[in-house]
């Protein structure tokens, strides 16, 4: 479509960093998660030590323990000595999205474990206030090719009992669904009563690298997630000085499996802010940051603000109220933790819940990202029409659903490649409620530039077409006319470009200011024209036995064309396909909310262009 410069671009495999996994279209037989978004652990390394401040640092990760080819980064994060109480934001290099990774008092040290996207192999991090000094610490990193995939689990507790200074090996393999061959697992390290203040070291079993899991004063109660190498299926868990209580809750692990999850990292995105006290509450996570309603299990990091007593934070999937801690918080005091959390529903409808302990807080969901497996596909839908051509290469793979352009650049030509075009739609993944196979087709209105304008209400010839706007006359340029134009560029579409049995698909008029519409100067009344001329085309898709029609622009284009729509109008409460250009997926699914082109209108789609292909969010 023209919103989307109609140009000639491939989707390939290899698009994670952009917000999107893409696998080929998946049957029972072949459901292999793709060689996109794979995880390798590391033995913990240090990659970065510094000052950091309001300025945003930005900090090289990849080198000689994460490669050039990495696409987004598991790190964690220690500040200490911080001049004012404040907080730090991790977040893709360049991107300053207003997230919270960690909240700290002056003088606190306090630690927490993100996860990244990589822009050009960097991150970057600045503090809300003050200076404070920083610590990366790296334990693996996701990319495309070889590595493992990811399986999530209903939270588990693994382990629980005292540990002291001297490490205490917590075999993990075999325990609480995490299988033989897991290479790391994905455990929230809570911390209580302990004897001294200090931290607690999660590492892989017989390594003791001087990194911190979580620091913690005397006596007090703290979580934070890690993600963990396993050595011969073990862990080792360790504490600075005295002793403590330790839990471990796994929430899911890596392997070899082809048929696990791979992750897809996005630019940090709010998913949800607000009050939580201790009934559960359920947050939708697909169609609000980014996640797809295919996703298996979400990246996020959860905020607790203001809370009203010495409680806990439980992030679990919807329907699932392990007891488990995702973070420990007290009276007044903020603080924040990494979730990694199976996401539970429909297809289209993936929530997590939460609840506190005790009292209330405020809490923030900042979605980092997200996993999906093999036999999902993409989880979002793709448009493509005659710039990709006849070849199957240059067509989007794993997609959804598609939608197929029926003409050329202009409403009366035809897309020479529809053919392969529609078998490639036909081939879709599925996993939302759309249809796997639809149609969009060009509109305009050119009035005096038009090539061929109509003369009467016969099209095709000889067939007369009840006409609301009166009778078309020869070189007249009105409503009559403009009716009878977009009558038959549709008829054509649906009866000479190629298209058997057009009934059985859903058809989207395209309405863009790039092509020919009637404006001011051309008639006083041009939008009650334009008007007729997609009504014209409603009218000639319903003759030819097409029952599901829906519009496609953005509110300002249609605005700005027909003006608006009476509820006498054939166009009142046609469904909507909404584009947001580049803005986003996030930006797509916002959309998702935000009405309809036409009064009563339900949005059924949007569109967002990511790596130059467009792409499209279910909405219902």
């Amino acid at each position: 479509m023209r919103l989307r410069r109609r140009i000639a671009l491939v989707l390939t495999a290899a698009v994670v960093a952009s917000g999107l996994a893409v696998v080929a279209p998946a049957t029972v037989a072949q459901a292999a998660a793709p060689t996109t978004g794979r995880y390798t652990p590391i033995d913990t390394t240090r990659v970065w030590s510094g000052g950091l401040s309001t300025t945003p640092k930005v900090v090289k990760i990849t080198g000689s323990a994460v490669p050039a080819s990495a696409t987004a980064v598991v790190v964690n994060v220690e500040i200490a000595a911080p001049t004012a109480a404040g907080y730090v934001r991790v977040t893709p290099a360049g991107k300053d999205a207003t997230v919270a990774t960690q909240d700290f008092a002056a003088g606190q040290t306090i630690a927490n474990l993100v996860t990244v996207r990589l822009v050009n192999g960097s991150v970057q991090a600045k503090l809300s206030k003050g200076t404070a000094n920083g610590y990366f610490d790296v334990a693996g990193y996701y990319a495309d090719g070889a590595g493992a995939t990811y399986t999530p689990l209903d939270a588990t507790r693994v382990f629980g009992g005292t540990v002291g200074t001297a490490p205490t090996p917590v075999t993990l393999a075999g325990v609480g669904g995490i299988p033989q061959d897991a290479t790391a697992v994905v455990v929230n390290a809570q911390v209580s009563g302990p004897t001294s203040a200090g931290y607690v070291r999660v590492t892989p079993a017989g390594q003791d690298p001087t990194v911190v899991t979580q620091l913690y004063g005397k006596g007090q109660a703290l979580a934070n997630l890690a993600i963990v190498k396993l050595v011969d299926g073990a862990v080792q868990v360790k504490v600075k000085a005295g002793t403590a209580t330790v839990y471990l809750d796994v929430a899911g692990y890596y392997s070899a499996s082809s048929t696990g999850s791979v992750f897809v990292p996005l630019d940090t995105t709010r998913a949800y802010g607000g009050t939580i006290g201790n009934t559960t509450r359920t947050v939708r996570l697909s169609g609000t940051a980014g996640v797809p309603g295919t996703a298996t299990a979400v990246v996020a990091n959860a905020e607790v603000t203001g809370p009203t007593n010495d409680a806990y934070l439980r992030v679990t999937p919807a329907g699932a109220d392990a007891q488990v801690a995702t973070q420990v918080f007290s009276p007044g005091r903020s603080v924040a933790n990494l979730v990694v959390s199976k996401v539970t529903g429909s297809t289209v409808d993936r929530r997590v819940q939460v609840k506190a302990s005790k009292g209330s807080a405020v809490l923030h969901l900042d979605v980092a990202g997200y996993f999906l497996d093999g036999s999902s596909g993409s989880g979002f839908g793709a448009d493509v029409s005659w710039p990709q051509g006849g070849s199957a290469s240059g067509y989007p793979s794993g997609q959804a659903f598609g939608i197929v352009g029926v003409n050329r650049s202009l409403p009366n030509q035809t897309n020479e490649s529809l053919s392969p075009q529609l078998a490639w739609a036909a081939g879709s993944v599925g996993g939302t409620t759309q249809p796997a196979t639809q149609l969009y087709v060009l509109a305009a209105n050119p009035g005096r530039a038009a090539s061929v304008w109509p003369s009467s209400n016969a099209y095709p010839a000889g067939v007369q077409v009840a006409n609301p706007y009166g009778t078309c006359r020869s070189k007249q340029y009105d409503a009559a006319c403009s009716y009878m134009y977009g009558y038959a560029r549709a008829w054509d579409d649906t009866h000479s470009r190629g298209v058997s049995g057009p009934g059985s698909y859903r058809w989207w008029i395209d309405v863009e200011t790039g092509l020919s519409w009637l404006g001011a100067s051309d008639a006083s009344d041009h939008q009650k024209q334009n008007r007729a001329d997609l009504e014209g085309m409603v009218a000639a898709l319903r003759a030819s036995g097409v029952t599901n029609i829906g519009l496609y622009s953005t509110k300002a284009q249609f605005t700005q064309i027909a003006g608006p729509v009476a509820s006498s109008s054939p166009l009142y409460r046609l469904p909507s396909w909404i584009a947001v250009g580049t803005d986003g997926v996030a930006a797509a699914q916002r959309a998702c909310g935000t009405g309809g082109l036409t009064a009563g209108s339900q949005v059924r789609m949007t569109q967002f262009v990511a790596n130059g292909q467009d792409l499209d969010v279910s909405c219902v």
